[in-house]
């Protein structure tokens, strides 16, 4: 995927071809900020449902929850591998792929958790990943995507709109699906 631009020098034109190095590195820092994001959680999640069970009337132990994400992780990351070779996944081509995986999904994630930290008013798993990888990450993206007219702000809106309501649904299917086999 090579992004072209025109311009004009002294009335010739000329065209400059800008390679896509900055779009597979933010391809390629999605699963490691994803991993350190999820171990943040992995870590914590136990302890906190157990201190809030009068709040939160389930339970999830550490080995289902590392199953969850692995298999959230995997799905995810194999996407981004795709993507890098140019190709489409889950039918969508590679800028439209990482702009709903980051600053949809993953954005809607990080303001979930700091939307919980308000309602609990402490701690909640995720929420110092969230504050000081997940945002950076998705808004350097974001404006990246925009700045390269990869997307537009609106578009980005209805990926994170998306992105907001499928997080809960792919989150309780991994949790399903872990509870299930473990």
């Amino acid at each position: 995927m090579h992004l072209k631009k025109v311009e004009k020098v002294k009335s010739m034109e000329i065209v400059k071809e800008y390679d896509d190095s900055m779009f597979r590195r933010l391809l390629l820092l999605f699963p490691p900020l994803y991993l350190i994001h999820d171990i943040e959680e992995i870590i914590t999640v136990e302890s906190f449902l157990e201190k809030n069970s009068n709040v939160l009337p389930f339970s999830i132990t550490t080995l289902e929850f590392s199953f969850a994400f692995t298999l959230l992780w995997f799905i995810a990351s194999m996407g981004c591998y795709i993507a890098f070779k140019d190709k489409r996944f889950l039918g969508m081509k590679p800028t439209t792929f990482l702009a709903f995986l980051v600053p949809g999904i993953l954005l809607a994630n990080g303001i979930g958790h700091f939307g919980q930290f308000i309602f609990f008013k402490d701690y909640v798993p995720g929420i110092i990943t969230s504050i000081f990888i997940l945002y950076p990450y998705t808004f350097f993206t974001a404006m990246f995507l925009i700045k390269e007219r990869e997307v537009t702000k609106l578009r980005l809106l209805s990926y994170f709109a998306i992105g907001f309501i499928a997080q809960t649904p792919l989150a309780l299917m991994a949790l399903y699906i872990a509870k299930l086999i473990i």
